[in-house]
């Protein structure tokens, strides 16, 4: 018989949280599960759900008794921690946790969040490096499984296709991604590998991020700006263009975009503080967080056409080793069916 899984999001933006929950929903689905979409609010990435034949509807008062004909409840995010801690005595309810050491500063912002973080037994999360955080909440299990991206790959090997070297910052612009760093470290290289390089950034202008935003550098020579790129296959032809993915941030529980740099074979940066580092056996192009300079290193060190053909095909073997769909599949229905 097969098993009844509700999915509940926080939300319904073009993000990582909601993007990451659509994949889960159409493993959940091929694995023989009856799979519901709910969220707490309404937004354009329903239309993707909707797409896929699972429209999602909309948490209301309802909801608690609605729950009871599940066999298990997964809640996306900590966001939705309230909503999974009442929940556990009709269902069995895991939150699936999205964050890391945001968490505290997320939840001194949200009251009663911590207390039903404190009650919630059993967790899901996306990286050992999230996991540090989220055992300071004591929760009696937590499952550590490895995000994964569809691989699209079609061969081919890392190399500037138009004599430049492309690098890029994809992500929501606000502090946390950090995409200041990256534009002050790509403007701090040598002259003349700056002339053989760009630096794209491409991600949404969120409006309570607008202090952070109206201040980035996005006009200087080289840096090129994209705005957010919501279609798939646009986002993914953009994507084949790109030489080397630079995930700057200052907090990052997994990044998607890590993933599909390394699906892609492309040239991974990431600091010590993104989630995704997993895929790398050495910590050659993990730099310090927060730390400019030694991400300008980094960079220089891909404006080699023989290193990016190197680490592209490094990352690739390391999306295989830890981030594909036959490794998530089988965790996934391990601890959910």
């Amino acid at each position: 018989m097969s098993k009844r899984v509700a999915l509940v999001s926080h939300e319904m933006s073009y993000t990582g949280a909601p993007r990451s929950l659509l994949n889960l929903a159409l493993v959940l689905r091929s694995q023989g599960a009856e799979v519901d979409v709910w969220s707490m609010k309404d937004g354009p990435f329903a239309a993707e759900f909707a797409a896929c034949d699972m429209k999602p509807r909309i948490v209301d008062e309802a909801f608690p008794q609605q729950l009871r004909r599940y066999d298990v409840a997964v809640f996306n995010t900590i966001f939705t921690a309230s909503l999974c801690s009442m929940a556990q005595k009709d269902v069995r309810a895991v939150l699936y946790v999205r964050e890391a050491k945001n968490i505290a500063d997320i939840a001194a912002g949200n009251a009663g969040m911590t207390e039903h973080l404190c009650r919630i037994e059993e967790m899901i999360c996306v990286s050992e490096y999230a996991e540090m955080y989220i055992k300071k909440y004591h929760p009696k299990t937590v499952h550590v499984v490895h995000n994964f991206v569809k691989d699209v790959y079609r061969g081919g090997v890392n190399y500037p296709w138009d004599g430049i070297v492309h690098f890029l910052v994809s992500g929501t612009l606000e502090w946390r991604k950090a995409q200041d760093i990256a534009v002050a470290s790509f403007l701090g290289l040598p002259e003349k590998l700056r002339h053989m390089a760009r630096l794209h950034i491409a991600g949404g202008k969120p409006q309570w991020a607008r202090e952070y935003w109206e201040n980035l550098k996005l006009s200087h020579p080289g840096v090129v700006w994209h705005g957010e790129i919501q279609d798939e296959k646009e986002k993914l032809a953009f994507y084949r263009k790109m030489n080397v993915f630079v995930i700057p941030s200052w907090d990052e529980s997994c990044s998607l975009v890590a993933l599909e740099g390394a699906m892609l074979g492309k040239a991974v940066i990431v600091s010590q503080n993104v989630g995704a580092k997993y895929m790398m056996r050495d910590e050659k192009y993990i730099f310090e967080t927060g730390n400019g300079c030694d991400l300008t290193r980094k960079m220089a060190m891909l404006c080699s056409r023989r290193e990016l053909l190197r680490q592209g095909l490094k990352m690739r073997q390391g999306y295989l080793r830890t981030s594909d769909e036959k490794l998530y599949r089988k965790e996934i229905k391990k601890i959910l069916l």
